[in-house]
């Protein structure tokens, strides 16, 4: 009897591999505006090293609707060690983009082009939120520690971001410095500039407004 699986990447063997399909579940529906749409969850075990995975994935093909048979997206992992979901809709489609690709690319073991792509965020930050259409990264950084939008442990942290960046980008440089321990860190950093530019500022707002109708 042939085992059903699902592609997907462990954390612990930092590799995709077919999951080996313990269970899982789906659901189909329609939006307001008629559209289908549907989500399925599956839970396995990596066939290498045993260990349990959790993913969920995005139906993209509806059977007799707009496609010839059912189809799903990629598996993106839910458990252990989900990617970071962020709340706010202000973020730019250029830096959930460029998270996405150094996601990838750091599960991949691809260290160089994981800091490329986590500066390529911060840089799509920078711009964002200093409404500017060309700005580089360094003086991007600069400009929101003047304006106060990032504090000094942020500001001394980007630039250990910045410089990986810089080492990563170009051929002449030794880039056998930039470990995976490395490239982890300065994901939670990217991480965390994030969310305090746009996920706490939005939730702050939100708490002044609600305060203000309350008094």
């Amino acid at each position: 009897m042939d085992l059903e699986t699902f592609l997907i990447n462990c954390p612990i063997c930092r590799a995709s591999v077919a999951a080996i399909e313990k269970g899982s579940a789906s659901v189909a529906e329609w939006s307001e505006e008629g559209d289908p749409y549907g989500t399925k969850v599956s839970i396995g075990l990596c066939p290498s090293c045993g260990n349990l995975l959790v993913g969920k994935a995005d139906q993209i093909g509806f059977e007799g609707v707009n496609d010839n048979k059912n189809r799903w997206s990629r598996f993106s992992r839910i458990y252990p060690n989900p990617r970071k979901t962020f709340q706010s809709h202000r973020i730019p489609p250029q830096v959930l983009e460029s998270l996405s690709d150094a996601d990838l690319s750091l599960e991949a073991n691809a260290n160089i082009a994981a800091c490329v792509m986590f500066g390529r965020a911060l840089e799509a930050v920078c711009k964002d939120t200093l409404s500017t259409a060309k700005i580089s990264l360094a003086k991007g950084v600069d400009m929101l520690k003047e304006k106060g939008i990032i504090d000094d442990r942020l500001y001394d942290w980007s630039q250990q971001l910045r410089a990986f960046r810089n080492l990563a980008a170009h051929a002449d440089e030794d880039v056998s410095s930039i470990s995976h321990r490395d490239a982890e860190d300065l994901q939670s950093f990217v991480y965390a500039i994030i969310e305090y530019i746009y996920d706490l500022t939005d939730r702050y707002e939100e708490f002044k407004a609600r305060t203000s109708k309350k008094n």
